[in-house]
């Protein structure tokens, strides 16, 4: 018995067909003449969270940094559960610690705190990319509750990335979503 790729990608295509119906039933002229959601940009065009190299902030006094960081980071990853904007925070956090550690060739710490980034990236970017999926299947289902408990998630996670496409669709659709989960 072979598995084949094909379940998977009628999968994603009826998906992406869903999220396409939604465009079109979301974004179709009211009676009034005017748009009712801007279009969503395509599937898979959004902001990485966690994009880009990170140094100590202090290199003059790198290991004191190194410590505040890793300790502010992991205060964070506890709240994680409670605040999206936690995890991101958190895993920049021991990014940052992780260049002060390395610029006082401390390797333990290094691997300690690279470590503790890594598994945080996997969990935040595993969470973010079910956010996405949700507030895709809430919009294909006229879920407005759902999808704007998902399109305030996903605002949470992206609250640092600036001058986004899809941050922007998200900011522009949460106004109008609230007023469709709003009326009965």
């Amino acid at each position: 018995m072979t598995i084949t790729a094909a379940p998977v990608r009628r999968k994603w295509a009826a998906l992406a067909f869903g999220v396409e119906l939604t465009v079109v039933l979301v974004a179709a002229p009211t009676g009034c003449g005017t748009r009712v959601d801007p279009a969503p940009p395509a599937i898979d065009d959004f902001p990485d969270l966690f994009e880009g190299a990170n140094v100590c902030p202090r290199p003059l006094d790198a290991l004191a940094a190194a410590r505040e960081l890793e300790e502010r980071a992991r205060m964070r990853a506890d709240r994680y559960a409670y605040d999206p904007r936690d995890g991101v925070d958190a895993v920049l956090g021991y990014r940052e610690a992780e260049a002060c550690y390395r610029t006082v060739r401390a390797r333990h710490s290094v691997t300690r705190t690279g470590s503790a980034a890594a598994a945080l990236i996997h969990r935040v970017n595993a969470d973010y990319a079910a956010a996405r999926l949700n507030l895709a299947n809430a919009l294909v289902r006229e879920d407005w509750k759902t999808a704007l408990g998902e399109l305030n998630r996903l605002l949470l996670f992206t609250e640092d990335v600036r001058n986004h496409d899809y941050v922007d669709w998200l900011e522009k659709s949460v106004g109008r979503v609230a007023a469709r989960a709003a009326t009965p």
